[in-house]
């Protein structure tokens, strides 16, 4: 079977991961790769990344920089809008061509009029704003801009960085835009960072004016630069999940969550190097557990650290519902007071526990007394339903063993583990044995004959799971989702 003669299906998935530029040049081999260019399932998603339909233009000022090519813009829009269903502006420096485009989608919406909707089957939205940065200079204090936001009365500082959102006419464009769509069913909106208390609720009050009834996952993080509860999310009645920054929640948006969303189900509260971290208060909690148990429902609430977030998060106090602890970043060691406290509040709810991103950039020590082996043992005993289990620390052979043979006697199912990480070691000579009427000398036996080579461990740790198990190369660990 030669190129030509793929499936159609194995075509179209091809396809739709190649820019635009370059579906042009294959559908030009032959005729079966021409047809599979106008199907329409390669045209669902569209990505505006700040290089799509621009072209280079010199300015006598800057040099070289991309330009919106609007003709481009406006021969796409007719022939493929009808196709898509996914709509992503990703963070872009160049603001005009942002805006630019934003001017003729909502010119395009204008032209045909609601009755004659252009985007029939458009079902998500994602945005994500560009932040900039300033750094200031310790010796003469007065700041080396990295990306020139001169006159910015609106400064959100954190450190010696200010980072600048957005406001004026940017989020009049982007507004005029989001009052255009109709039915959407996810929406994601990041990094706005208003500060005016005048722009807060901006997009949001437009999508809920269209979208309401239909809305089923939205996504706002960072969308203040300061501490400002959230209501209007509460409105959206059908919801189903919902990811949220945690400076953009306060106890009576919780418990609007719990009244009034009765179809909500997942709650990921994320923080980044831009969240404010917060505190909820400990009542809130029982009281969202006494209206969720009245109404037979419950969340699935997930604890994401994300980005360059150097902080750990604040826990919520039980009988919060957390299911799931991922830490999306490489700036955060493992500290062994917070798997405690895990153990401690989340023992009966707990399934996820994960430290993502294998090029850790803090001081990992090699001393057992400083690693985690000890805390990541004990959460493994504590959590009677962790399926999933993620570790980029430092960890002894044993240490591995121990836990794929206590997690097997509960749920632990996904055990993932960086073999750069895994060190020859038996740090347990002296330990008894004798949680789950173990055989203290048996168990001595087996940790010494299997901790001593890595292939005796990934054998030993395939046969308590009951499939073929191995440590991961750091390629393989970046590639895990959970």
């Amino acid at each position: 079977m030669g190129w030509e003669e793929l499936p159609t299906i194995l075509l179209e998935e091809i396809f739709s991961l190649l820019p635009i530029r370059y579906r042009y040049y294959c559908s030009q081999v032959c005729q079966s790769w021409y047809r599979t260019f106008h199907s329409p399932f390669i045209w669902q998603t569209f990505i505006f990344d700040g290089n799509i339909f621009t072209r280079r233009k010199f300015n006598l000022f800057r040099g070289y920089e991309r330009i919106l090519n609007s003709y481009r813009v406006q021969l796409y829009l007719p022939r493929k809008s009808q196709y898509l269903k996914q709509l992503i502006i990703k963070p872009i420096p160049e603001y005009h061509n942002m805006c630019d485009f934003l001017n003729i989608l909502t010119t395009f919406f204008h032209y045909y009029g609601s009755d004659n909707y252009p985007f029939p089957h458009l079902e998500e939205f994602s945005f994500t704003f560009y932040v900039l940065v300033s750094i200031d200079d310790d010796t003469n204090n007065q700041g080396n801009i990295v990306n020139a936001y001169y006159q910015h009365p609106n400064a959100f500082i954190r450190g010696k960085k200010r980072y600048y959102g957005t406001g004026g006419i940017i989020l009049q464009t982007l507004r005029r835009f989001i009052s255009s769509l109709h039915c959407l069913k996810r929406f994601h909106l990041n990094n706005l960072l208003l500060e005016s208390d005048s722009d807060i609720g901006a997009c949001l009050n437009e999508l809920l004016e269209n979208s309401s009834e239909t809305l089923e996952y939205l996504e706002i993080l960072n969308y203040s630069s300061h501490i400002v509860p959230l209501y209007i999310v509460g409105l959206f009645s059908n919801l189903y999940s919902i990811s949220i920054s945690s400076h953009s929640l306060n106890d009576d948006v919780l418990l609007l969550f719990a009244n009034h969303l009765i179809h909500l189900h997942k709650l990921n509260i994320i923080q980044d190097e831009l969240t404010i971290p917060c505190r909820y208060s400990d009542t809130v909690w029982t009281e969202i557990d006494i209206i969720l148990q009245e109404n037979r429902r419950e969340w699935y609430i997930r604890m994401i650290t994300k980005g360059k977030c150097k902080n750990e998060p604040f826990w919520p106090n039980n009988p919060a519902q957390v299911r799931a602890i991922i830490y999306d970043t490489s700036l955060i060691k493992l500290v062994q007071t917070s798997i405690y406290t895990c153990m401690e509040q989340y023992s009966k709810t707990l399934e996820i526990y994960a430290h993502l991103k294998s090029m850790c950039r803090v001081y990992i020590p090699r001393s057992f007394l400083e690693r985690g082996d000890m805390a990541y043992i004990g959460l493994v005993k504590t959590t009677q339903y962790l399926h999933t289990l993620a570790i980029r620390e430092r960890i002894s052979t044993a240490t591995c063993l121990l836990i794929a043979y206590y997690g097997t006697k509960h749920n632990l199912k996904y055990f993932y583990l960086r073999r750069n990480c895994v060190i020859l070691r038996n740090e347990y000579r002296q330990y008894i044995f004798n949680e789950f009427d173990d055989n203290n000398e048996q168990m001595h036996i087996w940790l010494e004959k299997n901790c001593r080579q890595y292939n005796n461990v990934e054998d030993a740790v395939s046969l308590l799971f009951g499939r073929r198990w191995k440590m991961l190369s750091d390629w393989e660990y970046n590639q895990i989702h959970v």
